[in-house]
Protein backbone atom coordinates (compact mmCIF):
# COMPACT_ATOMS: atom_id res chain seq x y z
CA UNK A 1 0.00 0.00 0.00
CA UNK A 2 1.27 3.70 -0.93
CA UNK A 3 2.04 5.47 2.13
CA UNK A 4 -0.87 8.42 2.61
CA UNK A 5 -0.66 11.61 4.65
CA UNK A 6 -3.15 12.51 7.71
CA UNK A 7 -4.23 15.33 5.03
CA UNK A 8 -5.41 12.40 3.45
CA UNK A 9 -7.26 11.01 5.87
CA UNK A 10 -9.01 13.89 7.64
CA UNK A 11 -10.15 14.71 3.12
CA UNK A 12 -11.75 11.23 3.06
CA UNK A 13 -15.29 11.42 2.02
CA UNK A 14 -18.43 9.67 3.40
CA UNK A 15 -18.09 6.41 1.32
CA UNK A 16 -14.39 6.23 2.29
CA UNK A 17 -14.87 6.79 5.59
CA UNK A 18 -17.05 3.71 5.60
CA UNK A 19 -14.50 1.82 4.50
CA UNK A 20 -12.33 2.50 7.96
CA UNK A 21 -15.44 1.82 10.31
CA UNK A 22 -16.45 -1.75 10.33
CA UNK A 23 -15.64 -3.33 13.64
CA UNK A 24 -13.91 -6.07 13.75
CA UNK A 25 -12.51 -6.26 10.43
CA UNK A 26 -9.26 -5.33 11.20
CA UNK A 27 -6.58 -7.35 9.16
CA UNK A 28 -4.29 -9.06 11.99
CA UNK A 29 -5.71 -10.36 14.86
CA UNK A 30 -2.69 -11.39 17.40
CA UNK A 31 -1.72 -9.49 20.37
CA UNK A 32 -3.43 -6.13 21.15
CA UNK A 33 -1.78 -3.20 19.85
CA UNK A 34 -1.11 -0.06 21.71
CA UNK A 35 0.35 3.35 20.11
CA UNK A 36 1.30 6.86 21.54
CA UNK A 37 3.67 9.49 20.52
CA UNK A 38 6.18 11.68 22.18
CA UNK A 39 9.66 12.31 22.23
CA UNK A 40 11.54 9.34 23.71
CA UNK A 41 10.71 10.50 27.47
CA UNK A 42 7.83 9.58 26.78
CA UNK A 43 8.23 6.62 24.94
CA UNK A 44 10.09 5.26 28.16
CA UNK A 45 7.38 5.84 30.27
CA UNK A 46 4.61 4.51 28.62
CA UNK A 47 6.65 1.44 28.17
CA UNK A 48 7.67 1.15 31.77
CA UNK A 49 3.86 1.34 32.25
CA UNK A 50 3.04 -1.25 29.85
CA UNK A 51 5.37 -3.86 31.32
CA UNK A 52 3.68 -3.27 34.98
CA UNK A 53 0.73 -3.97 33.21
CA UNK A 54 2.18 -7.37 31.38
CA UNK A 55 3.74 -8.21 35.64
CA UNK A 56 0.10 -7.81 36.86
CA UNK A 57 -1.16 -10.48 34.08
CA UNK A 58 -2.30 -8.37 31.79
CA UNK A 59 -3.31 -9.61 28.42
CA UNK A 60 -0.52 -9.78 25.60
CA UNK A 61 -0.07 -6.51 23.81
CA UNK A 62 2.91 -5.39 21.05
CA UNK A 63 3.59 -1.65 21.62
CA UNK A 64 4.30 1.48 18.73
CA UNK A 65 5.71 4.53 19.52
CA UNK A 66 6.45 8.00 16.99
CA UNK A 67 7.18 11.04 17.07
CA UNK A 68 4.54 13.57 16.95
CA UNK A 69 4.11 14.24 13.42
CA UNK A 70 5.09 10.84 11.80
CA UNK A 71 2.46 9.04 14.32
CA UNK A 72 -0.52 10.89 12.72
CA UNK A 73 1.05 10.15 9.23
CA UNK A 74 0.97 6.34 9.76
CA UNK A 75 -2.06 6.41 11.83
CA UNK A 76 -3.84 8.03 8.80
CA UNK A 77 -2.24 5.21 6.86
CA UNK A 78 -3.31 2.26 9.17
CA UNK A 79 -6.76 3.57 9.62
CA UNK A 80 -7.96 3.99 6.20
CA UNK A 81 -5.99 0.53 5.95
CA UNK A 82 -8.15 -0.77 8.72
CA UNK A 83 -5.52 -1.36 10.59
CA UNK A 84 -4.90 0.95 12.89
CA UNK A 85 -3.96 0.03 16.94
CA UNK A 86 -6.07 -1.09 19.19
CA UNK A 87 -5.43 1.47 22.07
CA UNK A 88 -4.19 4.59 20.81
CA UNK A 89 -3.11 7.90 22.17
CA UNK A 90 -5.72 10.48 20.73
CA UNK A 91 -4.75 14.39 20.28
CA UNK A 92 -7.75 16.65 20.21
CA UNK A 93 -6.35 18.05 17.68
CA UNK A 94 -7.71 15.31 15.30
CA UNK A 95 -9.80 13.92 17.49
CA UNK A 96 -12.81 15.20 15.69
CA UNK A 97 -11.88 14.47 12.44
CA UNK A 98 -11.41 10.46 14.14
CA UNK A 99 -14.63 10.44 15.98
CA UNK A 100 -16.67 12.16 13.46
CA UNK A 101 -15.66 9.72 10.81
CA UNK A 102 -16.54 6.47 12.79
CA UNK A 103 -12.94 5.58 13.55
CA UNK A 104 -13.22 5.31 16.95
CA UNK A 105 -15.28 2.87 19.55
CA UNK A 106 -17.94 4.22 21.67
CA UNK A 107 -16.97 3.69 25.13
CA UNK A 108 -19.88 4.64 27.12
CA UNK A 109 -20.46 0.66 28.12
CA UNK A 110 -16.93 -0.02 28.00
CA UNK A 111 -16.51 -0.54 32.44
CA UNK A 112 -13.57 1.32 32.30
CA UNK A 113 -13.46 2.73 35.65
CA UNK A 114 -13.46 6.52 35.32
CA UNK A 115 -14.86 7.27 39.01
CA UNK A 116 -12.04 8.81 40.43
CA UNK A 117 -11.10 10.57 37.20
CA UNK A 118 -11.59 15.00 37.39
CA UNK A 119 -15.24 15.00 35.98
CA UNK A 120 -14.35 17.45 32.83
CA UNK A 121 -11.52 15.21 31.66
CA UNK A 122 -13.56 11.84 32.43
CA UNK A 123 -15.76 13.32 29.79
CA UNK A 124 -13.38 15.11 27.44
CA UNK A 125 -14.30 12.65 24.81
CA UNK A 126 -17.76 12.76 24.52
CA UNK A 127 -19.39 14.46 21.25
CA UNK A 128 -22.86 13.96 19.94
CA UNK A 129 -23.92 11.65 22.90
CA UNK A 130 -21.01 9.33 23.05
CA UNK A 131 -17.88 9.06 24.61
CA UNK A 132 -14.90 8.10 21.95
CA UNK A 133 -12.41 8.74 25.06
CA UNK A 134 -10.85 8.73 28.31
CA UNK A 135 -9.08 11.87 29.12
CA UNK A 136 -5.74 10.77 30.31
CA UNK A 137 -4.70 14.78 31.61
CA UNK A 138 -5.05 18.17 32.83
CA UNK A 139 -3.24 20.35 30.98
CA UNK A 140 -2.90 24.00 30.59
CA UNK A 141 -0.52 26.36 28.73
CA UNK A 142 2.76 28.02 30.62
CA UNK A 143 5.63 29.45 31.03
CA UNK A 144 8.94 27.42 32.16
CA UNK A 145 11.50 30.21 33.33
CA UNK A 146 14.44 30.00 34.40
CA UNK A 147 14.75 32.38 36.57
CA UNK A 148 18.33 32.05 37.92
CA UNK A 149 19.71 33.32 34.29
CA UNK A 150 17.31 36.61 34.71
CA UNK A 151 18.40 37.71 38.11
CA UNK A 152 22.34 36.64 36.42
CA UNK A 153 21.07 39.44 34.03
CA UNK A 154 19.68 42.12 36.20
CA UNK A 155 16.01 41.29 36.00
CA UNK A 156 12.78 40.09 37.85
CA UNK A 157 10.11 38.20 36.78
CA UNK A 158 7.11 40.00 38.59
CA UNK A 159 4.95 38.87 40.71
CA UNK A 160 1.22 39.58 39.09
CA UNK A 161 2.39 38.09 35.96
CA UNK A 162 3.64 40.15 32.61
CA UNK A 163 1.21 41.67 30.09
CA UNK A 164 1.88 41.06 26.39
CA UNK A 165 3.54 44.72 26.26
CA UNK A 166 5.68 44.17 29.42
CA UNK A 167 7.02 40.71 28.15
CA UNK A 168 7.87 42.60 24.77
CA UNK A 169 9.78 44.90 27.02
CA UNK A 170 11.63 42.40 29.01
CA UNK A 171 12.38 40.74 26.02
CA UNK A 172 14.33 42.92 24.69
CA UNK A 173 16.04 44.39 27.71
CA UNK A 174 17.69 40.90 28.01
CA UNK A 175 18.55 40.55 24.98
CA UNK A 176 20.49 44.19 25.29
CA UNK A 177 21.83 42.41 28.33
CA UNK A 178 23.05 38.91 27.80
CA UNK A 179 25.03 38.84 24.41
CA UNK A 180 23.59 36.22 22.11
CA UNK A 181 21.00 35.54 23.78
CA UNK A 182 17.37 36.30 23.04
CA UNK A 183 14.68 37.01 25.37
CA UNK A 184 11.80 34.90 23.78
CA UNK A 185 11.78 32.10 21.62
CA UNK A 186 9.48 32.99 18.70
CA UNK A 187 5.89 31.66 18.94
CA UNK A 188 4.62 33.47 15.81
CA UNK A 189 3.54 29.65 14.41
CA UNK A 190 2.57 28.37 17.91
CA UNK A 191 -1.31 28.18 17.15
CA UNK A 192 -2.20 26.74 19.84
CA UNK A 193 -0.42 29.75 22.37
CA UNK A 194 -2.38 31.68 19.65
CA UNK A 195 -6.15 30.54 21.01
CA UNK A 196 -5.25 31.80 24.51
CA UNK A 197 -4.28 35.16 23.01
CA UNK A 198 -7.77 35.38 21.28
CA UNK A 199 -9.66 34.74 24.31
CA UNK A 200 -7.48 37.34 26.12
CA UNK A 201 -8.81 39.78 22.70
CA UNK A 202 -12.21 38.80 23.55
CA UNK A 203 -13.49 35.82 22.08
CA UNK A 204 -13.12 32.05 21.50
CA UNK A 205 -10.98 30.46 18.64
CA UNK A 206 -13.72 28.55 17.19
CA UNK A 207 -17.74 29.44 17.09
CA UNK A 208 -19.37 27.39 19.31
CA UNK A 209 -20.70 24.57 16.57
CA UNK A 210 -16.90 24.82 15.25
CA UNK A 211 -18.22 25.86 11.68
CA UNK A 212 -16.14 29.12 11.93
CA UNK A 213 -13.48 30.64 12.79
CA UNK A 214 -14.66 33.10 15.81
CA UNK A 215 -11.42 35.14 16.34
CA UNK A 216 -10.82 38.13 14.12
CA UNK A 217 -8.19 38.94 11.40
CA UNK A 218 -7.09 41.95 13.24
CA UNK A 219 -6.27 39.72 15.88
CA UNK A 220 -4.39 37.11 13.83
CA UNK A 221 -2.56 40.22 12.12
CA UNK A 222 -1.38 42.00 15.85
CA UNK A 223 -0.09 38.57 16.89
CA UNK A 224 2.14 38.27 13.72
CA UNK A 225 3.26 41.59 14.03
CA UNK A 226 3.67 41.28 18.09
CA UNK A 227 6.77 38.58 16.81
CA UNK A 228 7.55 40.08 13.23
CA UNK A 229 9.03 42.92 15.97
CA UNK A 230 10.11 41.07 18.60
CA UNK A 231 12.59 39.66 15.98
CA UNK A 232 12.96 42.78 14.15
CA UNK A 233 14.69 44.27 17.79
CA UNK A 234 16.52 40.83 17.92
CA UNK A 235 14.35 40.40 21.33
CA UNK A 236 13.45 36.81 19.44
CA UNK A 237 15.07 35.09 16.95
CA UNK A 238 15.07 35.43 13.31
CA UNK A 239 13.62 32.76 11.41
CA UNK A 240 16.16 30.77 9.96
CA UNK A 241 17.49 29.86 13.95
CA UNK A 242 14.34 28.80 15.48
CA UNK A 243 14.43 26.46 12.42
CA UNK A 244 17.36 24.70 13.82
CA UNK A 245 16.02 24.59 17.34
CA UNK A 246 13.24 22.94 17.07
CA UNK A 247 14.28 19.65 19.22
CA UNK A 248 13.97 20.05 22.70
CA UNK A 249 17.85 19.22 23.09
CA UNK A 250 18.43 21.76 20.03
CA UNK A 251 15.98 24.44 22.06
CA UNK A 252 17.48 27.55 22.86
CA UNK A 253 16.70 27.41 26.97
CA UNK A 254 18.51 24.54 26.44
CA UNK A 255 21.37 25.76 25.36
CA UNK A 256 21.52 28.73 27.36
CA UNK A 257 20.34 31.23 24.50
CA UNK A 258 17.02 32.19 26.28
CA UNK A 259 15.55 32.19 29.68
CA UNK A 260 11.99 30.93 29.13
CA UNK A 261 10.30 28.37 26.97
CA UNK A 262 6.49 27.83 26.25
CA UNK A 263 4.46 24.93 25.83
CA UNK A 264 1.57 23.03 27.82
CA UNK A 265 2.66 22.35 31.15
CA UNK A 266 3.86 18.57 31.99
CA UNK A 267 6.66 19.17 29.27
CA UNK A 268 8.55 21.13 31.45
CA UNK A 269 9.48 17.67 32.20
CA UNK A 270 11.20 17.87 28.91
CA UNK A 271 13.22 20.87 29.23
CA UNK A 272 14.62 20.53 33.02
CA UNK A 273 17.05 17.94 32.72
CA UNK A 274 18.86 19.87 30.35
CA UNK A 275 18.56 23.18 32.46
CA UNK A 276 21.03 23.75 35.78
CA UNK A 277 18.87 25.98 37.56
CA UNK A 278 15.11 24.87 38.49
CA UNK A 279 12.58 26.22 35.82
CA UNK A 280 9.68 28.01 37.54
CA UNK A 281 6.18 27.37 35.93
CA UNK A 282 4.07 30.50 35.21
CA UNK A 283 0.94 31.64 33.29
CA UNK A 284 1.62 32.86 29.47
CA UNK A 285 1.93 36.66 29.59
CA UNK A 286 -1.66 38.55 29.31
CA UNK A 287 -3.75 41.34 28.18
CA UNK A 288 -4.11 42.74 31.85
CA UNK A 289 -1.19 41.71 34.59
CA UNK A 290 -2.89 38.68 36.61
CA UNK A 291 -5.94 38.22 34.49
CA UNK A 292 -5.90 34.91 33.39
CA UNK A 293 -9.46 34.23 32.21
CA UNK A 294 -8.12 33.74 28.42
CA UNK A 295 -6.31 30.39 29.50
CA UNK A 296 -7.86 27.02 30.33
CA UNK A 297 -7.64 23.95 31.86
CA UNK A 298 -8.67 20.83 29.82
CA UNK A 299 -7.67 17.69 28.74
CA UNK A 300 -6.13 17.62 25.61
CA UNK A 301 -5.48 14.19 24.98
CA UNK A 302 -7.07 11.27 25.18
CA UNK A 303 -7.10 6.97 25.65
CA UNK A 304 -9.07 5.76 22.36
CA UNK A 305 -9.80 2.42 21.24
CA UNK A 306 -10.10 1.69 17.63
CA UNK A 307 -13.47 0.56 16.24
CA UNK A 308 -11.99 -2.55 14.61
CA UNK A 309 -10.49 -3.54 17.19
CA UNK A 310 -10.64 -7.41 17.98
CA UNK A 311 -9.70 -6.80 21.85
CA UNK A 312 -12.50 -4.69 22.83
CA UNK A 313 -11.85 -6.00 26.32
CA UNK A 314 -8.85 -6.31 26.64
CA UNK A 315 -8.19 -2.64 25.23
CA UNK A 316 -10.90 -0.97 28.00
CA UNK A 317 -9.09 -3.06 30.86
CA UNK A 318 -5.66 -1.23 29.73
CA UNK A 319 -6.81 1.99 29.72
CA UNK A 320 -8.42 1.76 32.82
CA UNK A 321 -5.16 -0.05 34.17
CA UNK A 322 -2.88 3.09 32.70
CA UNK A 323 -5.30 5.82 34.84
CA UNK A 324 -6.26 3.64 37.86
CA UNK A 325 -3.18 1.38 38.64
CA UNK A 326 -0.20 2.97 41.51
CA UNK A 327 2.83 1.97 39.07
CA UNK A 328 1.40 2.76 35.78
CA UNK A 329 0.96 5.98 37.34
CA UNK A 330 4.39 6.70 38.80
CA UNK A 331 6.19 5.32 35.83
CA UNK A 332 4.38 7.87 33.80
CA UNK A 333 3.93 10.86 36.18
CA UNK A 334 3.08 13.98 34.36
CA UNK A 335 4.84 13.30 31.09
CA UNK A 336 1.22 12.66 29.21
CA UNK A 337 -0.16 15.66 31.42
CA UNK A 338 -1.05 16.60 34.74
CA UNK A 339 -2.71 13.17 35.76
CA UNK A 340 -6.82 13.59 35.68
CA UNK A 341 -7.09 12.16 40.01
CA UNK A 342 -6.30 13.68 43.04
CA UNK A 343 -5.00 10.02 44.13
CA UNK A 344 -2.00 10.33 40.84
CA UNK A 345 -1.58 13.82 41.39
CA UNK A 346 -0.50 13.33 45.41
CA UNK A 347 1.70 9.77 44.39
CA UNK A 348 3.16 12.17 41.93
CA UNK A 349 3.81 14.89 44.41
CA UNK A 350 5.68 13.53 46.76
CA UNK A 351 8.93 14.63 45.73
CA UNK A 352 8.14 18.12 46.72
CA UNK A 353 11.23 19.53 44.84
CA UNK A 354 10.81 18.16 41.40
CA UNK A 355 9.41 19.87 37.85
CA UNK A 356 6.57 17.19 37.86
CA UNK A 357 5.33 18.41 41.40
CA UNK A 358 5.92 22.21 40.09
CA UNK A 359 3.52 21.27 37.08
CA UNK A 360 0.83 19.89 39.33
CA UNK A 361 1.30 22.41 41.62
CA UNK A 362 0.77 25.10 38.64
CA UNK A 363 -2.36 23.62 37.47
CA UNK A 364 -4.04 23.31 40.97
CA UNK A 365 -3.40 26.87 41.38
CA UNK A 366 -5.20 27.36 38.22
CA UNK A 367 -8.60 26.82 39.88
CA UNK A 368 -11.35 29.35 39.92
CA UNK A 369 -9.06 31.74 37.85
CA UNK A 370 -8.91 30.38 34.13
CA UNK A 371 -11.89 30.90 32.03
CA UNK A 372 -13.71 28.34 30.54
CA UNK A 373 -12.28 25.29 28.94
CA UNK A 374 -13.18 25.27 25.33
CA UNK A 375 -15.38 22.61 23.08
CA UNK A 376 -13.14 19.90 21.14
CA UNK A 377 -11.54 21.37 18.78
CA UNK A 378 -13.49 21.17 15.39
CA UNK A 379 -12.50 18.74 12.45
CA UNK A 380 -9.92 20.28 10.13
CA UNK A 381 -7.93 21.52 13.23
CA UNK A 382 -5.16 19.95 12.21
CA UNK A 383 -4.83 21.57 8.90
CA UNK A 384 -5.29 24.77 10.69
CA UNK A 385 -2.39 24.26 13.32
CA UNK A 386 -0.03 23.36 10.67
CA UNK A 387 -1.27 25.91 8.47
CA UNK A 388 -0.87 28.79 10.98
CA UNK A 389 2.74 27.64 11.38
CA UNK A 390 3.60 27.54 7.63
CA UNK A 391 2.13 31.27 7.64
CA UNK A 392 4.26 32.53 10.34
CA UNK A 393 7.44 30.60 8.94
CA UNK A 394 6.67 32.61 5.67
CA UNK A 395 6.24 36.18 7.62
CA UNK A 396 9.47 35.43 9.42
CA UNK A 397 11.50 34.60 6.04
CA UNK A 398 9.89 37.88 4.95
CA UNK A 399 8.00 35.90 2.28
CA UNK A 400 4.66 38.05 3.20
CA UNK A 401 3.60 40.27 5.70
CA UNK A 402 1.40 40.32 9.02
CA UNK A 403 -1.13 41.80 7.05
CA UNK A 404 -1.34 39.48 4.05
CA UNK A 405 -0.22 35.94 6.36
CA UNK A 406 -3.46 36.84 8.61
CA UNK A 407 -5.97 37.42 5.58
CA UNK A 408 -4.15 33.90 4.11
CA UNK A 409 -4.74 32.16 7.58
CA UNK A 410 -8.44 33.45 7.70
CA UNK A 411 -9.27 32.70 4.45
CA UNK A 412 -7.53 28.89 5.13
CA UNK A 413 -10.04 28.65 7.70
CA UNK A 414 -13.10 29.32 5.61
CA UNK A 415 -11.97 26.79 3.43
CA UNK A 416 -11.07 24.40 6.03
CA UNK A 417 -14.08 24.97 8.25
CA UNK A 418 -16.53 24.90 5.64
CA UNK A 419 -17.79 28.55 5.86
Amino acid sequence: MSIISRRTLLGLGAASAAAITIPGCSGKSGPMRVAWYGPDPVSKAVNKALEAWKSSGGAEFAAESAPFDDYWDKLATQTSGNNAPDVLRMSMSYFSDYAGRGALKDLSSSNIDTSALDKDVASSGATDGKNYGIGQSSISYAMYVDEAAIKRAGGAVPQQGWTWDAFAEFARDYSASVQGSYGSTDQAGNFQLFEVYARQHGSDLFSDDGGKLATSKDTVQSWFQYWAELRGAKAAPPQNVSAETTGIEKSLVAKGKAPLQFGWVQQVTFYQPLVKGPLTVLPVPQGKAGDLSGQFVKGLDLWCISAATKHPEDAAKLIGFLLNDENAIKAIGILLGVPPSRKARDLISADAGSAAARAIEYVDGLAGKVGPSPKPWPKGYGELLSGFGRIAENIGFGKTTPAAGATEFVELAGKTLGQ
